[in-house]
């Protein structure tokens, strides 16, 4: 199978797989902020629109039983996250008035598709 597949239905926002599904928070704050605002406009507004269908997939499937495109679903869903902010509310890839990114460093990171303790 395609390393780009997304579960049935999700066809038109497979194009972002390359791009936006990334590994971990860290990536995903790195890709936010690296990307000019028009580039997460784009991204948001292909998103926004399969984010119901998405959710209502993703709940349907635990995190064990997660297939490996319904994983990748979910890591684009997890960069809409990241990108909402950029656009509803910062109208900028970073955060205005805020400390610079590179200064915060996680020291323990939980994997996207493991349950949080």
């Amino acid at each position: 199978m395609s390393t780009d597949r997304l579960p049935a239905g999700f066809e038109s926002v497979e194009p972002l797989v390359a791009a936006w599904v990334l590994p971990d928070s860290n990536a995903r704050a790195a890709k936010r902020q690296g990307s000019t605002l028009v580039e997460l406009q784009s991204f948001y507004d292909a998103m926004l629109p399969i984010a119901r269908p998405a959710v209502a997939y993703l709940r349907d499937h635990t995190l064990e039983d997660l297939p490996p495109e319904g994983s990748r679903l979910l890591k684009l869903m997890l960069s809409l996250a990241e990108v909402s902010t950029a656009i509803e509310w910062y109208g900028s890839p970073t955060v205005p008035d805020s400390f610079d990114f590179a200064r915060f460093r996680l020291i323990a990171q939980t994997p996207d598709t493991e349950a949080q303790s």
